[in-house]
């Protein structure tokens, strides 16, 4: 917002800046101070001129007698004449001063005037500044109330919401632990199954070690039903030939270049019970290995424990 004061467009109007408040003071002072000096000077102008006329009148005659002719006379007539000529012009000079002064009065009526105006559009500009002011305070304020209020509002649906999520978070945790309750009871279950099917597992897995010793050419049983007989040996690639005689299936498994730590499988055909023959070393005239038969029914129930207790440690570490 500007506001534009015509008072001061004119270049007439334009005058030095003075201290608010003295600037009346100041020119009434100024125009008495130059009253008082003309006055003075007309006083003395005067008086000078009085005193100068009553000394040429007492003194005519010395003064005819001093210059002693009409010339000397002329010539003090125009000195006087002279004189009375710039008493003129000084007085002429007075009337301009005079003149000026006048003016000077003028001029402070109207920066007196000016001044009040100026006052006047002081008032109003601060007036409407402060209206203004007012008028954007309560704006913002109304906007800040506003805003409060919708703050307020967004803070109950959110704390409604939080209400209602935390009772379905209730009904979750609830309906989750009931299927977790059920979920254990289930897998307690299907542990009791998988240690039946372990018991059963470990009772058809159960083997015992059996080692020997045979000599080339030789026929030994290793185990009851199971004879083993070792035909050549080859010690430098350490591998060797034979058979396996089943006594209880009536029937030859050949062994023909078999290596070291191969294991040869077979499985009894009645039964379905499984064997492992297994060489760990060759030489030109024996052959050392091991066999794994199964064990008993009963020796195997009696181990479980143990076999249990084995796998639950190995599966801690």
């Amino acid at each position: 917002m500007s506001l534009a004061n015509p008072m001061f467009d004119p270049p007439e109007n334009k005058w030095p800046d003075y201290p608010e408040g003295n600037t009346e003071l100041h020119y009434r002072r100024k125009s008495k101070a130059v009253w008082v000096v003309v006055l003075a000077l007309i006083v003395a102008l005067g008086a000078s001129a009085y005193y100068g006329y009553f000394s040429l009148k007492e003194h005519n005659v010395q003064i005819s007698r001093l210059f002693g002719s009409q010339a000397a006379l002329d010539a003090l007539g125009q000195r006087t004449d002279a004189a009375e000529s710039k008493l003129l012009e000084l007085t002429g000079g007075w009337e301009s001063l005079g003149q000026r002064v006048t003016n000077l009065e003028s001029l402070e009526g109207k920066v007196a005037g000016n001044l009040k105006q100026t006052r006047k559009y002081a008032e109003a500009l601060t007036q409407q500044l402060h209206q203004q002011l007012s008028a954007e305070l309560e704006a913002r304020s109304s906007g800040l109330d506003a805003r409060l209020r919708q703050v307020e509002s967004e803070q109950t649906a959110q704390r409604s919401q939080m209400e209602r999520v935390q009772a379905e978070l209730k009904q979750d945790v609830a309906s989750v632990r009931e299927e977790t309750g059920r979920d254990l009871s289930g897998v307690h279950q299907q542990g009791e199954t998988n240690a039946r099917d372990l018991s059963a597992l470990s009772q058809r897995l159960a083997r015992e070690r059996v080692d020997f010793e045979l000599a080339k050419g030789q026929t030994q049983e290793v185990v009851p039903g199971v004879s083993l007989r070792i035909s050549g040996t080859n010690p430098m690639y350490q591998r060797y030939r034979g058979s396996l005689w089943l006594l209880q299936d009536r029937r030859t498994l050949w062994l023909r270049d078999q290596s070291v730590h191969q294991p040869v499988r077979f499985f009894h055909k009645e039964t379905g019970e499984p064997y492992e023959l297994v060489v760990t070393d060759v030489t030109k005239k024996f052959v050392i290995g091991y066999m794994l038969v199964p064990v008993p029914q009963e020796t195997a129930v009696g181990a479980l424990p143990d076999q249990r207790a084995a796998i639950g440690t190995s599966g801690r570490d």
